[in-house]
């Protein structure tokens, strides 16, 4: 699959995507709250296909994986994001 001219690949950034444990249902009572056990992220793209990436938890929060591994749902595609190291820090 070719790149598009002039866009860029999808880079995930070097810091934590999310923090917590716990997911409010929205109801009140004993079940107002439910343990997290996996967080992942999501991308559909103009054909329709989603691809996600499971986030990694450390020190308390959600973090992108030093090489994400794109996955089409019910596919195993190797399909990759650039790893972090190939793209210029934020900060210049």
């Amino acid at each position: 699959m070719s790149e598009p001219s002039g866009e860029e690949v999808i880079v995930l950034p070097p810091l934590p995507l999310a923090t917590g444990r716990l997911l409010p249902s929205g109801t009140p009572g004993p079940e107002a709250a439910r343990r997290i056990a996996a967080v992942a992220l999501v991308v559909r793209t103009e054909d329709g296909t989603e691809h996600r990436v499971d986030l990694v938890e450390q020190h308390g929060a959600w973090w992108a994986p030093a090489q994400p591994r794109w996955t089409a749902s019910g596919d195993l595609s190797t399909d990759r994001a650039t790893p972090a190291g190939n793209h210029p820090h934020p900060e210049g």
